[in-house]
């Protein structure tokens, strides 16, 4: 039987639009539960593969630090999010006993957000740019002893995204006195990226046997200082989780994810006051829901939606994704 969802997708990407009231730096570094569904402790065979994320979320809203919904005050988004991948795995020999692969992705977001100005008035507007662009060097996996497989990667998110055409950052008001959400043209946007580099480790865990898939993933993800907006994002650990069976070309199961900052951003605290940790900007974040793939062959789609759970200091409420895999042969044979 095969198993198609044994590809890393390493699709580190965009997300959630944010004031600095609250955790986030503008942007989640990885889509919230964006590999829910894949064998993250394992490669596909040898070989180039074309993986494209198309990501939706719908009328996401603020939430405080009791993780309380902001009725009346909450600004709302709309996203639609494109991380076209590609992912080789050259089939060259083993490094440290490991399987070796390597992967970049180019995300996109496309948002429409309406943010209040008071009791009964409101701005909208919307943006789509490209996300800082994402390499990933190298991906280990291990199979060991029992059906387990571990792989382990690094990822870079280079300085280098883009907001939307037209809009001149010299030419931006500040909403809120906030940099990271501005009006230009009459139009309300949150910047396509953020005005900094991100380091993430990633660990992955598989357990595959008959069909089964139980995996786990782990990122801990360290920000620089955003340029533009003078806040460094606090350390923010992420974990994506999938439980699936595959029957013929079929495949049903359950995925969640979890999200949290483990310390505070770091900015000004007040107005014209000292720079240093901002209290209560430790943002947090859990969704689960069903996952339904079709392994067409060779290409493959699945299908994820999770509802929100909980989510604090942070913007939230339920996302799906559409993934497709297809594989364009080992680049080996192509002058074969």
């Amino acid at each position: 039987m095969k198993k198609f969802l044994m590809v890393i997708c390493i699709c580190l990407a965009v997300l959630t639009m944010v004031s600095s009231a609250f955790a986030e730096e503008l942007w989640d570094w990885h889509l919230r539960g964006a590999d829910e569904g894949l064998a993250s402790g394992a490669l596909p065979p040898a070989g180039l593969y074309f993986i494209n994320d198309f990501y939706w979320l719908g009328n996401w809203k603020q939430y405080n630090g009791a993780g309380n919904y902001l009725p009346g005050e909450s600004a709302k988004i709309n996203g639609y999010v494109d991380v076209p991948i590609l992912l080789w795995n050259p089939g060259i020999c083993p490094i440290l006993g490991a399987t070796y692969a390597m992967a970049i992705a180019e995300p996109f977001d496309s948002s429409i957000i309406r943010a209040p100005l008071g009791p009964a008035e409101s701005i909208t507007g919307s943006q789509w740019g490209a996300y800082n662009t994402v390499l990933v060097p190298f991906i280990l996996s291990w199979n060991i002893p029992c059906n387990f497989h571990v792989a382990a990667s690094f990822a870079v998110g280079l300085n280098d995204g883009t907001t939307s055409p037209g809009d001149s950052l010299a030419a931006q008001t500040q909403i809120y006195g906030d940099r990271l959400l501005s009006q230009s043209k009459q139009n309300l946007y949150a910047w396509s990226s953020s005005d900094s580099y991100q380091f993430t480790p990633d660990i992955g865990i598989s357990w595959l046997y008959g069909g089964w898939n139980i995996s786990g993933e782990f990122m801990y993800t360290f920000w620089t200082k955003d340029n533009a907006s003078d806040i460094q994002n606090g350390n923010e650990l992420a974990m994506d989780y999938t439980l699936t069976y595959t029957v013929n070309k079929w495949t049903f199961g359950l995925g969640a994810e979890g999200q949290m900052q483990t310390n505070n951003d770091k900015g000004i605290t007040f107005l014209g006051g000292p720079y240093g940790s901002i209290p209560n900007t430790m943002a947090e974040n859990w969704t689960a829901g069903p996952i339904v793939g079709y392994n067409f062959g060779p290409c493959s789609l699945l299908f994820t939606y999770n509802f929100q759970v909980y989510t604090k200091n942070d913007v939230g409420g339920d996302w799906a994704m559409m993934r497709l895999v297809v594989p364009l042969g080992n680049p080996y044979d192509w002058y074969k």
